[in-house]
């Protein structure tokens, strides 16, 4: 039986696509924390992955995608003030949440495991990490997780920015879904359930935003 990539417990079938479905495979959820994990046959490869990016426009000069990180700013500054020291996580070939974050007068360092495979993550201690449109692609989310809390100073705070699954009802509409890198989908239950795990405080200021707090002052 499969197992969960969060917490190894069995999957069940969630949704079988059909013959003309444009998703890369069927979907299992899991019953105890609520993930829902695309068919582990059909995880790309890195290679594969990093050949997707490539198709992707997140171009810096590019107003669409400026404004979809900047719903990320307003519950980032209230929750992690400036001038505080922070890395973004996964920023592809373009750090525009980073360079969007300095104009507001954030440290900011950015490191991609993709884009610059051979360069180690960053050992210097931080306030924050923020990590948006990267948690859906990871093959071992807690261990990834755990290596950006490593980095952080005490009481440090993890930023995801992730698309939050749709009711069962309608998934087969879902676009993101669409994406063959995105192996899981993770919605408030399953960042609850991370939280509790892994004893952070956790903040859902709205839709596809959780503003993890690790423990310390």
């Amino acid at each position: 039986m499969a197992r969960c990539p969060l917490c190894a417990s069995p999957l069940r079938p969630f949704f079988s696509r059909g013959v003309r479905d444009p998703s890369p495979g069927d979907y299992q959820r899991c019953r105890h924390c609520s993930l829902i994990v695309l068919e582990r046959s059909r995880w790309p490869t890195p290679e594969v992955e990093r050949e997707y990016y490539q198709t992707h426009e997140n171009r810096p000069d590019d107003a669409g995608y400026r404004h979809f990180l900047g719903r990320l700013l307003s519950p980032l500054e209230a929750h992690c003030p400036p001038p505080a020291q922070g890395l973004d996580w996964g920023c592809g070939p373009h750090p525009v949440l980073a360079d969007m974050l300095r104009t507001r007068g954030y440290a900011m360092q950015a490191y991609d495991p993709v884009f610059d495979p051979e360069r180690p993550a960053p050992g210097d201690h931080f306030d924050l990490v923020t990590c948006t449109e990267v948690l859906e692609h990871l093959h071992s989310p807690l261990a990834t997780l755990d290596t950006m809390a490593n980095l952080l100073r005490s009481g440090g705070t993890i930023a995801i920015m992730t698309g939050w699954p749709p009711p069962a009802c309608i998934f087969h509409r879902w676009h993101y879904r669409r994406d063959p890198t995105h192996v899981a989908f993770y919605g408030p239950a399953t960042l609850r359930w991370i939280a509790a795990h892994l004893g952070w405080q956790i903040h859902l200021p709205t839709n596809d935003i959780a503003l993890f707090r690790t423990p310390g002052a």
